[in-house]
């Protein structure tokens, strides 16, 4: 059994022969290149066993040798008896069983595993695989050394086959073959400073079962980061910040699909924690780290924004205006402008996906986490403020979150409409903050406070709806303008709808304000 440590980019055909001329490559390179073709199968049965067992079998063509991998997911391991291996964070890491074999179907007895071999008898898996999905790439390597670390660089073209379907795989792999895992981020980052390309996501395996099930990209809710009480800050925000980025990746092919609005609004959600974490945390963050993470992270956020807030205003206000008002024609021409605007916002965040920008971030923002440079040192030799346990931070920020919101609350009872937008988004920050404490507290004692930090947030939010509409409309006017309609219309409409919700909400706000009041705080803050 071996570990296989990779770091997966995308990049355009023409960029991937860019990138094998590079000279900072050439003056890392060991030896000559290689180039081989190679043909794989990828083996299953009927009911998919192996990928729910998060495993993958393939018997690979290369020339006249047959090469059968079997790849573990770290975790997978301890169920058959094997040692479990540490999950390597922001990498694409499995455990493998490799062996040459004779044909082109699969050995399982050539499987160097005990407890793997009880379970394929047990499940009689020898008889139940069939063919699921094939691969054909021609694939060029590299050894390459950077100081204490090699690193093979495969440059992958061809394609997926399954169903009579076919997807293109143009993709550099940077494998490591020993020494420091950080090394992958460090020369990913080099090479995303010199060709435009993005970090790869799902394995070739999991992109063939999706072909094969015709499986199009959909939109995923983040994990909740799960934090034990003797965490240090350190460990904490790790945490944190990988379930951020965690659902940042898994929604940007949902974003690119544009096939649900969702895919935008959970990738910003990600970005979002991310933004919230930095806050919670700054106190034991280095100044350098905290400007130039929360500076990348909120262009990202600019740059997906509009398209969010022009989906939220065409679903919110002008479909239910059309269906509320038919026969109005200067609705007709405010929705094709807005749906003119949205496609321009969808290209925006596209372009920022596929903005090398981006790519940085996240290989940044992991060797932030894997090297711990982000943190700030102590005075005189002493322990810094991330070794501190977290608890000692949580409850301070939670009470002096709690304090600000009941101080815009008090400003918001004067009907002052921007307050009312600050408690809001007060209430978002105190809920951000409350959802990565919780297990410290217990989830039980945390629910009813969280649930009523979401209560007045929605209650609150023909407020936020009326902030961001007053902008669009102004934004939106010189296009509907040239509509034909009559523009004053269409706004003058849609301001009395946003004006009439806005009532409503507030004809609520006590009453959800007072349920808040009523949750006792959690965290033993002070009255």
């Amino acid at each position: 059994m071996s570990q296989e440590i990779e770091l997966k980019l995308l990049l355009a055909p023409a960029q991937l022969n860019k990138l094998s001329r590079l000279p900072l490559l050439r003056a890392f390179a060991v030896g000559r290149g290689q180039s081989k073709q190679l043909d794989s199968t990828y083996f299953d049965t009927a009911d998919f066993l192996l990928r729910r067992r998060r495993m993958a079998l393939r018997v690979r063509r290369i020339g006249d040798r047959r090469v059968q991998t079997l790849k573990l997911a770290p975790e997978a391991a301890a169920d058959f008896t094997e040692p479990a291996a540490e999950r390597l964070n922001g990498v694409q890491h499995h455990l493998e069983f490799e062996s040459e074999i004779a044909g082109d179907l699969p050995d399982l007895a050539a499987v160097d595993s005990g407890g793997l071999q009880d379970w394929f008898a047990e499940q009689q898996l020898a008889d139940r695989l069939e063919p699921v999905f094939t691969t054909t790439i021609a694939r060029r390597t590299r050894l390459l050394r950077m100081a204490d670390t090699e690193i093979e660089l495969a440059l992958d073209l061809g394609e997926i086959h399954a169903q009579g379907r076919s997807e293109a795989i143009c993709e550099a792999e940077l494998e490591l073959k020993w020494g420091q895992p950080n090394r992958l981020f460090e020369l990913a980052m080099m090479l995303a400073e010199a060709l435009p390309l993005r970090l790869g996501g799902p394995t070739k395996a999991a992109r063939g079962y999706d072909l094969f099930a015709g499986r199009t990209p959909q939109p995923a809710k983040g994990e909740k980061p799960s934090l034990a009480p003797g965490m240090s800050v350190a460990e904490a925000f790790a945490q944190i910040m990988r379930c951020a980025i965690a659902q940042m990746r898994a929604n940007e092919d949902a974003v690119f699909a544009a096939s649900d609005p969702e895919g935008v609004h959970q990738l910003r959600v990600g970005v979002r924690r991310a933004r919230a974490a930095l806050s919670v945390f700054k106190p034991a963050m280095h100044e350098t780290a905290h400007g130039l993470m929360a500076e990348e992270l909120r262009w990202l956020q600019r740059e997906l924004g509009p398209a969010r807030d022009l989906d939220v205003f065409q679903e919110d206000t002008v479909q239910p205006l059309l269906r509320r008002l038919p026969s109005e024609p200067s609705l007709p021409a405010l929705e094709s402008v807005v749906q003119q605007a949205k496609e321009a916002a969808y290209e925006r965040a596209h372009l920022a996906l596929e903005n090398p920008r981006y790519a940085r971030l996240l290989l940044r923002l992991e060797l932030f986490l894997a090297e711990g440079t982000w943190k700030r040192p102590g005075e005189g030799g002493l322990p810094g403020p991330a070794d501190a346990p977290i608890g000692d931070l949580a409850s301070a920020l939670l009470d002096k979150r709690q304090r600000q919101l009941r101080k815009l609350h008090r400003k918001a009872k004067r009907g002052d409409e921007a307050a009312l937008h600050g408690v809001r988004i007060a209430a978002k920050k105190l809920r951000y903050a409350a959802e990565f404490f919780r297990d410290i507290y217990g989830r039980k004692s945390v629910k009813g406070y969280v649930a009523a930090l979401s209560d007045l947030q929605d209650t609150l939010g023909a407020v936020n709806d009326a902030v961001v509409g007053h902008r669009l409309l102004d934004e939106l006017e010189p296009a509907l303008q040239t509509s034909g309609e009559d523009a004053r219309l269409a706004v003058g409409i849609v301001m009395g709808w946003q004006a009439a919700r806005i009532e409503d909400d507030l004809k609520r706000f006590e009453a959800v304000w007072k349920a808040l009041r009523a949750q006792k705080p959690f965290w033993g803050a002070t009255k």
